[in-house]
């Protein structure tokens, strides 16, 4: 308890000692803000200091000469007749910037038992020193409030110096509890002593407390004499009951694994056979020579039809399913439900042909309409074939080249029977192979970030710059920003990769403005996934706060499906940025569902043509027509209109004319690094990029 209380003296004097020393310097460098020193500025900058640090004896001025000019208060003395001024024997702390150019003395003892330090910083005009700011700090009475604030009675301090104690006396008594610390003063290094008396005169056990432990003795017996008859009384009960109990439970126990057999090798709401089974009955039969073909049933938009009319239609649904399938399966055929929305039909001794003819009978008779408690429901599946191509093949194989045709007839949607062939698999391993090295390039921080600018196609000037993030594979193709966004939403990587891309282009951007070549805007793009992180609003304020920029030159990017989606929770974190001072871009506009009409109600005020209406431009009517639109709509809801994908001057003229003031595309610059991009931008403020004629 003696350590605890040592270490709270010992922060409680740094701390002041620091405090203090922090005030004169601030109290230095105000008066060396005003550029002149004068008696009415002293007063000014000096009047209740006293009251405001009790601790301070007094503040003076000396000029270069030493000589003192003016103190505050009134009756405070700069000079002891003891003490030496000529510059007694100074700290300076260099360990601590700020305090720097403070020089301190050693202890100065005054009358009444009074202990003061003296310190000094010079004060500059013009980048010369006009003379020193000069405090006297009383030390005793620092170290007397101290020791009433945080030290009992029985507890006494001791400050020492080199070998010599100036405050405080060390016991005389033996038996003492003495506790010492070191503390960093301004002066040097002092040592803390804290003692205190022993006490030993404490008494540990009253009449009274004999008296009560005894009782609880006393309860604690009799409660288990009791407690140990009960338990007798009950143990004689249940040796009569014994019997006839262990023999109901041995009939229990028999019925609950015949359960749980059954539990374990079917499905809960269809009562088929589950993947479990399925397995095992794939393993029993490869060990034959006879072919053997299994068949994934992929159910379209189940989740839908869950959503819309509730589960209970949907397990409706499942059953009847099961029952269309046995209508057209062979007698030797095995259906299985394996997952929510999958089915699987395993049929031994079936040609390839055959199993394709199968499969669209399956899927035929699915697609005839269901009618379910009064709704009718009409939906669609996709089927994958996986044939025993090899003698080797595993049961759990089978199961993977099903699901993996099935989902590939899924995605193609035109086509909804599909049979497992190699190349799928070299798809997938080539798909997971580049998701293994994105993931590890984010992991290893080797992602690049470009910035592609934004220009104005009345001045051809660089108004602004969007934030792309590049990375090389290992055979130096360069891969797209969309793919990299994309393995980082599936492999969990999203918000570790968007704090990165905002922190770096914030980093950059800011680099720009101390270069004075910083254009009016940086665009960074932010996907849907980041976007329902609660903390991306504030991530990013703090950001914009971290590396002073204006928040009016950062404007944030999203899709249209961020503006739609979660509209309550997504408008207060869209409020919360615009209320920051940050602008927001619609990305990629005319490839969602949203309309300019719709979002008016967001704090937008920007939008940006996608560049799939403008790489057929001035060729393709339709997208000119497009584009007219979403410009003169734009104009009227006074939105800034940004066309991406700009690559021949005939798509820039096309633009100008129908009054879309800004473009960005390797007509103008392709996106290059930030060192590229500060060239340009320098030359651009040179005056040596002109604008087109």
């Amino acid at each position: 308890m003696l350590n605890i209380e040592t270490n709270r003296v010992q922060r409680a004097i740094e701390v002041n000692l620091q405090k203090e020393a922090y005030f004169l310097v601030w109290l230095a460098n105000s008066l060396q803000n005003k550029g002149e020193i004068s008696e009415s500025t002293w007063r000014r900058s000096t009047i209740g200091i006293s009251s405001s640090f009790p601790f301070f004896a007094g503040v003076y001025w000396l000029d270069l000469e030493h000589t003192p000019q003016w103190s505050a208060p009134d009756n405070f003395t700069p000079y002891p007749e003891n003490a030496d001024w000529n510059i007694s024997p100074s700290v300076p702390l260099n360990t601590i910037p700020v305090l720097s150019k403070l020089s301190t003395s050693n202890i100065q003892p005054g009358v009444n038992g009074k202990l003061t330090i003296e310190m000094l910083h010079p004060v500059s005009f013009d980048s010369r020193v006009s003379g020193y700011l000069g405090a006297s700090y009383n030390i005793k009475l620092m170290l007397e409030a101290i020791s009433q604030e945080f030290l009992r009675p029985e507890q006494h301090l001791i400050l020492s110096s080199d070998s010599s104690t100036f405050f405080g006396q060390l016991p005389e008594e033996h038996g003492a509890l003495i506790n010492s610390v070191d503390i960093n003063a301004l002066n040097g290094q002092w040592q803390l002593t804290i003692w205190q008396r022993s006490s030993s005169d404490q008494a540990y056990f009253s009449l009274p407390m004999l008296i009560f432990i005894s009782g609880i003795v006393v309860t604690v017996l009799v409660a288990m004499s009791l407690y140990l008859l009960e338990v007798n009384i009950i143990g004689r009960r249940a040796e009569s009951n014994m019997v006839s109990k262990l023999k109901e439970e041995i009939t229990q126990r028999r019925e609950a694994e015949d359960q749980l057999k059954f539990t374990a090798n079917h499905d809960p709401q269809t009562h088929l056979p589950n993947r479990f089974a399925m397995e095992q009955y794939l393993e029993r039969n490869l060990r034959s020579d006879q072919e053997m073909v299994l068949m994934c049933i992929a159910l379209d938009k189940f989740q839908e039809v869950n959503d819309m009319y509730g589960h209970l239609v949907a397990d409706q649904l499942l059953f009847e399913a099961a029952k269309r399938f046995k209508t057209v399966l062979p007698p030797h055929a095995i259906l299985a439900r394996i997952t929510n929305d999958h089915f699987m039909i395993a049929c031994a001794g079936t040609s390839q042909l055959e199993a394709e003819m199968q499969a669209n009978q399956l899927r035929m008779c699915f697609e005839e309409e269901f009618y379910i408690e009064d709704n009718d429901i009409l939906t669609t599946c996709a089927i994958g074939i996986a044939y025993r191509y090899d003698n080797q093949l595993r049961a759990e194989d089978m199961l993977r080249h099903a699901d993996t045709a099935a989902n590939k007839a899924k995605a193609l949607g035109n086509r909804k029977v599909v049979a497992y062939n190699q190349t799928m698999q070299e798809q997938l391993n080539q798909k997971k192979d580049l998701e293994r090295a994105i993931r590890q390039a984010i992991n290893n921080d080797e992602l690049k970030l470009h910035f592609q600018p934004q220009v104005d196609l009345r001045t051809r000037q660089i108004v602004g710059v969007e934030a792309l993030v590049r990375w090389e594979s290992q055979n130096g193709a360069a891969i797209s920003t969309d793919i990299i966004i994309k393995t980082a939403e599936e492999t969990g990587l999203m918000q570790r990769l968007g704090h990165w891309v905002v922190d770096t282009a914030l980093k950059e951007f800011s680099r720009m403005l101390d270069e004075r070549c910083a254009p009016k805007c940086i665009a960074i793009n932010v996907s849907g996934h980041e976007f329902q992180d609660g903390y991306l609003a504030d991530y990013v304020i703090r950001s914009v706060n971290r590396y002073d920029i204006p928040a009016s030159r950062v404007q944030i990017e999203l899709t249209e499906q961020v503006f739609i989606e979660n509209l309550e929770r997504n408008q207060h974190i869209l409020n919360r940025l615009t209320a920051s001072g940050i602008s927001l871009a619609i990305d990629d506009f005319g490839t969602g569902y949203s309309s300019l009409a719709y979002l008016k109600h967001f704090p937008v005020n920007t939008v940006k043509i996608d560049r799939g209406f403008i790489k057929d431009l001035p060729q393709s009517k339709d997208d000119l027509v497009i584009c007219q639109a979403v410009v003169s709509m734009a104009n009227l809801l006074q939105l800034k209109v940004v066309a991406e994908g700009v690559e021949t001057i005939d798509q820039q003229e096309l633009l100008r004319n129908i009054g879309c003031n800004f473009a960005q595309g390797h007509y103008y610059y392709p996106p290059m690094s930030s060192d590229a991009l500060m060239v340009v931008l320098k030359e651009q403020r040179a005056g040596r990029l002109y604008p087109a004629s």
